[in-house]
């Protein structure tokens, strides 16, 4: 509806009023029409009144999604001037063309004739609505993840006009036609098109999220009589006899990192990132104490491009927790960390480290400890502070050995040996319990949590002991959520990308575990590529690289 301010020019009475020649004593005053004197219904778009009154015409220019309604077009003249009437047929058909003649009259007499015609604009054909594979395409990119199939794609749209058709490559489609959108380059130009006007659309799927997971390189542990040249294999009903059970794993940029239980003996192994080839092991002069001498080993940022290799001891009663440190896989360590626990809580079985080496944390989860506690240490420009933050988990008593995982700065995750992982969040100094992992999906081996993002996609990747803990998979489960929680639960056990870490020629695995298998992941973005380490004694070690 035009919303124009009304201007009406009210002429001199007398002779020098050519428009009004019939009127007694030509005492009719002029009539000049703007927008705002006129009001047109029964339309969806807007109208915008074009006057000549000079020519005396009102042209009506109208949306071409009015065309139809140009059938039974309604035209109110609003605030004529005092005296002034109209005669014409207030609803009229103006279709194809057709006009009609207002008559505006001054009391009894005429005071002057307009031609009302209307005008509809051309066509504007284009989507209302526009999804690929059901996810909205408007904005002519789609992502989606890897798994899906883009040669066969639904597609769903609706059109404005109605009546507008939409073709590609010159053939009509029908909304639910499922077309190929292989061609991620060129993707898919629709058409939209009525009459002679027609509008193209270019869409293209861009896959995020995983393909699958290739396997770069593996080592296979099957349960062997004899020692292994570099991967310990031990076969043993006797717990702590003197063998050294694999049970952790890092990851650099050039790495791969293998944890001894002690260390006396056989210190962490060094593996190519590249191939899996054994480089060497890590020198451990000066290591010393604890109930396992080095348990657990960990990477992590210098902050200046390279990376520092941390490993901890495992502590019980009043011996030291010690922390230890390599700049290089050559050298030798230095103690990061000494610390002796008063509560005489046992420490180190699994650490947890995050940030870099000028501003992290390093935690651990006492285990069989009631109340179970986290202990957090900082770490200030490559100094790890000898006090540590003491977060209570009263609620979470539950198995043995734990390490918490961290997913943000308000929510991580705290997993211990015989018991489901668990969500905890932080409020300020406020800690609370959250849910436990889904039981139809998650188990009380699983171990070694990661949360990354691959392709646009956030993950999480873990290591599972299985077939009574002689064998182990890698499992990878994309997260949907805003946080966490809301991940976790929208879970439904579909599209979990496993492997198996053990011989595939020599499944099932049978006979083969200790009373310390233990099992472990980690991942490393390096050079543009995301690798997965994954590991456990009895199954063995292997490295994939993850592909879109």
């Amino acid at each position: 509806m035009a919303s124009a301010l009304t201007v009406f020019a009210l002429a001199s009475c007398g002779p020098d009023n050519p428009d009004n020649p019939d009127g007694p004593d030509n005492k009719i005053p002029a009539l000049t029409l703007s927008a705002a004197n006129i009001d047109v219904s029964g339309i969806d778009g807007e109208c915008m009144p074009v006057i000549d009154n000079a020519a005396k015409t009102i042209k009506l220019m109208l949306e071409y999604g009015d065309k139809e309604n140009t059938k039974a077009l309604t035209v109110n003249f609003l605030n004529l001037p005092e005296g002034f009437t109209t005669e014409y047929q207030k609803t009229f058909n103006y279709a194809d063309g057709a006009t009609q003649t207002v008559t505006f009259k001054y009391g009894e007499q005429k005071a002057a004739e307009y031609v009302i015609s209307v005008e509809v604009g051309a066509a504007d054909p284009k989507f209302l609505t526009l999804t690929v594979g059901g996810l909205d395409a408007m904005g002519g990119e789609v992502r989606m993840a890897s798994a899906a199939s883009l040669s066969h794609l639904p597609v769903e749209f609706t059109v404005d006009p109605e009546d507008a058709i939409v073709t590609v490559g010159g053939n009509e489609i029908a909304s639910g036609d499922e077309l190929d959108f292989t061609d991620v380059l060129n993707g898919v130009t629709f058409t939209v098109s009525l009459g002679e006007a027609s509008k193209t659309h270019k869409v293209i799927v861009i896959t995020s999220g995983i393909r699958k997971a290739e396997r770069v390189w593996a080592h296979y542990a099957q349960p062997k009589t004899v020692e292994d040249d570099w991967f310990q294999t031990v076969v043993t009903d006797i717990p702590f006899s003197g063998k050294y059970w694999l049970r952790s794993c890092a990851m650099d940029d050039k790495y791969v990192y293998l944890a001894q239980h002690q260390g006396a003996a056989y210190p962490a192994y060094v593996l190519s990132l590249a191939d899996g080839s054994l480089v060497g092991r890590l020198n451990i002069e000066g290591v010393s104490v604890g109930t396992h001498q080095l348990s657990c080993i960990r990477t992590i940022p210098d902050g200046d491009g390279g990376y520092k290799i941390l490993q901890c001891n495992l502590q019980a009663g009043t011996a030291a927790l010690k922390v230890y440190k390599w700049d290089n896989k050559d050298a030798k360590p230095s103690v990061a960390l000494e610390y002796t626990n008063s509560d005489g809580h046992r420490l180190g079985d699994k650490m947890e480290v995050s940030g870099t080496w000028k501003n992290g944390q390093i935690s651990f989860v006492t285990s069989n400890a009631t109340p179970r506690k986290v202990y957090v240490f900082t770490i200030t420009n490559g100094t790890v502070s000898a006090t540590p933050t003491v977060i209570p988990l009263s609620d979470y008593t539950a198995g043995s050995y734990g390490q918490i995982y961290k997913y943000s700065d308000s929510e991580f995750v705290i997993s211990v040996a015989g018991a489901r992982p668990k969500i905890y969040t932080v409020s300020g100094a406020t800690v609370t319990a959250g849910d436990d992992f889904d039981s139809n999906i998650f188990s009380a081996t699983d171990e070694g949590f990661n949360f990354f993002t691959f392709s646009d996609q956030k993950y999480m990747a873990f290591a599972r002991l299985t077939g009574d803990l002689c064998d182990c998979s890698l499992r990878i489960i994309a997260l949907n959520g805003e946080n966490l929680t809301a991940a976790i639960k929208a879970i439904d056990g579909k599209n979990v990308f496993t492997y198996g870490l053990s011989d595939p020629n020599e499944f099932p695995i049978s006979g083969y575990k200790s009373g310390n298998s233990l099992c472990d992941c980690t991942v490393r973005e390096v050079g543009g590529e995301t690798y997965i380490v994954a590991m456990s004694e009895g199954a063995g070690v292997s490295c994939f690289k993850l592909e879109k």
